[in-house]
Protein backbone atom coordinates (compact mmCIF):
# COMPACT_ATOMS: atom_id res chain seq x y z
CA UNK A 1 0.00 0.00 0.00
CA UNK A 2 1.39 3.35 -1.24
CA UNK A 3 2.51 5.95 1.36
CA UNK A 4 -0.58 8.06 0.22
CA UNK A 5 -3.44 5.02 0.84
CA UNK A 6 -1.44 4.80 4.29
CA UNK A 7 -1.89 8.45 4.63
CA UNK A 8 -5.75 8.54 4.30
CA UNK A 9 -6.51 6.01 7.00
CA UNK A 10 -4.37 7.26 9.17
CA UNK A 11 -6.34 10.82 8.17
CA UNK A 12 -9.75 9.33 8.28
CA UNK A 13 -9.49 7.97 11.44
CA UNK A 14 -8.03 10.67 13.04
CA UNK A 15 -11.00 12.89 11.66
CA UNK A 16 -13.45 10.61 13.32
CA UNK A 17 -11.27 9.95 16.85
CA UNK A 18 -11.36 13.86 16.77
CA UNK A 19 -14.83 14.39 15.84
CA UNK A 20 -15.61 11.86 18.44
CA UNK A 21 -14.12 13.59 21.02
CA UNK A 22 -15.57 16.82 20.13
CA UNK A 23 -18.85 15.82 19.99
CA UNK A 24 -18.72 14.25 23.05
CA UNK A 25 -17.33 16.72 24.83
CA UNK A 26 -19.81 19.34 23.87
CA UNK A 27 -22.29 17.23 24.99
CA UNK A 28 -20.98 16.94 28.06
CA UNK A 29 -20.70 20.73 28.95
CA UNK A 30 -24.38 20.32 28.01
CA UNK A 31 -25.50 17.53 29.95
CA UNK A 32 -22.73 17.22 32.65
CA UNK A 33 -24.53 14.12 33.54
CA UNK A 34 -23.98 12.17 29.85
CA UNK A 35 -20.07 12.08 31.14
CA UNK A 36 -21.13 9.34 33.75
CA UNK A 37 -23.25 7.27 31.67
CA UNK A 38 -21.18 4.23 31.17
CA UNK A 39 -20.38 4.13 34.59
CA UNK A 40 -24.26 3.47 36.05
CA UNK A 41 -25.50 -0.05 35.57
CA UNK A 42 -29.16 1.78 35.54
CA UNK A 43 -30.57 4.00 33.17
CA UNK A 44 -33.50 6.41 32.96
CA UNK A 45 -35.19 7.43 29.87
CA UNK A 46 -32.89 10.80 29.91
CA UNK A 47 -30.00 8.79 30.08
CA UNK A 48 -30.95 6.82 27.16
CA UNK A 49 -31.64 9.85 24.78
CA UNK A 50 -28.31 11.23 25.60
CA UNK A 51 -26.74 7.43 24.66
CA UNK A 52 -28.54 7.94 21.43
CA UNK A 53 -27.21 11.28 20.88
CA UNK A 54 -23.48 10.19 21.49
CA UNK A 55 -24.44 6.99 19.02
CA UNK A 56 -25.58 9.32 16.13
CA UNK A 57 -22.76 11.88 17.07
CA UNK A 58 -19.94 9.07 16.46
CA UNK A 59 -21.86 8.19 13.13
CA UNK A 60 -21.72 11.31 11.87
CA UNK A 61 -17.86 11.61 12.78
CA UNK A 62 -17.90 8.04 10.83
CA UNK A 63 -19.66 9.80 7.61
CA UNK A 64 -16.95 12.76 7.89
CA UNK A 65 -14.20 10.52 8.12
CA UNK A 66 -15.29 8.41 5.60
CA UNK A 67 -15.62 11.43 3.21
CA UNK A 68 -11.99 12.41 4.38
CA UNK A 69 -10.33 9.08 3.94
CA UNK A 70 -12.19 9.55 0.42
CA UNK A 71 -10.59 13.05 -0.39
CA UNK A 72 -7.41 12.12 1.00
CA UNK A 73 -7.31 9.69 -1.89
CA UNK A 74 -8.50 6.48 -0.14
CA UNK A 75 -10.35 3.30 -1.88
CA UNK A 76 -12.75 0.99 -0.88
CA UNK A 77 -10.44 -0.87 0.89
CA UNK A 78 -9.09 2.34 2.81
CA UNK A 79 -12.82 2.68 4.11
CA UNK A 80 -12.84 -0.49 4.85
CA UNK A 81 -9.16 -0.32 7.16
CA UNK A 82 -10.22 3.11 8.80
CA UNK A 83 -13.87 1.31 9.78
CA UNK A 84 -12.30 -1.92 10.73
CA UNK A 85 -9.54 0.12 13.20
CA UNK A 86 -12.58 2.21 14.36
CA UNK A 87 -14.80 -1.03 15.02
CA UNK A 88 -11.95 -2.04 17.27
CA UNK A 89 -11.79 0.80 19.22
CA UNK A 90 -15.02 0.25 19.96
CA UNK A 91 -14.81 -3.03 20.99
CA UNK A 92 -11.81 -2.44 23.31
CA UNK A 93 -14.28 0.63 24.68
CA UNK A 94 -17.42 -1.63 25.21
CA UNK A 95 -15.22 -4.26 27.46
CA UNK A 96 -13.13 -1.59 29.48
CA UNK A 97 -16.43 -0.13 30.44
CA UNK A 98 -20.14 -0.77 31.89
CA UNK A 99 -22.41 -1.39 29.10
CA UNK A 100 -25.71 -0.91 27.67
CA UNK A 101 -25.64 -3.95 24.93
CA UNK A 102 -27.97 -2.60 22.33
CA UNK A 103 -25.56 0.20 22.44
CA UNK A 104 -22.64 -0.78 21.69
CA UNK A 105 -23.80 -3.29 19.22
CA UNK A 106 -24.93 -0.78 17.47
CA UNK A 107 -22.27 1.38 17.32
CA UNK A 108 -19.64 -2.10 16.82
CA UNK A 109 -22.33 -2.92 13.46
CA UNK A 110 -22.65 0.78 12.28
CA UNK A 111 -19.06 2.33 12.04
CA UNK A 112 -17.67 0.77 8.81
CA UNK A 113 -21.14 0.96 6.90
CA UNK A 114 -21.56 4.52 7.80
CA UNK A 115 -17.91 5.05 6.64
CA UNK A 116 -18.58 3.98 3.45
CA UNK A 117 -21.79 6.04 3.53
CA UNK A 118 -19.49 8.65 3.61
CA UNK A 119 -17.07 7.52 0.68
CA UNK A 120 -20.26 7.50 -1.25
CA UNK A 121 -21.20 10.99 -0.83
CA UNK A 122 -17.84 12.59 -1.55
CA UNK A 123 -18.27 10.11 -4.85
CA UNK A 124 -21.50 11.93 -5.63
CA UNK A 125 -20.27 15.15 -5.38
CA UNK A 126 -17.35 14.85 -8.16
Amino acid sequence: MSFKKVLSVVIGFGTIDFLSSVLAKIQGILFPSSLELFEQVTWASDDVIQLVIKLVCVFLSCIIGGIVTALCGGENRQQYITGVTMTFVALWLWISSVHPLWFWALLSVGIIPFVLIGSKIKQAFQ
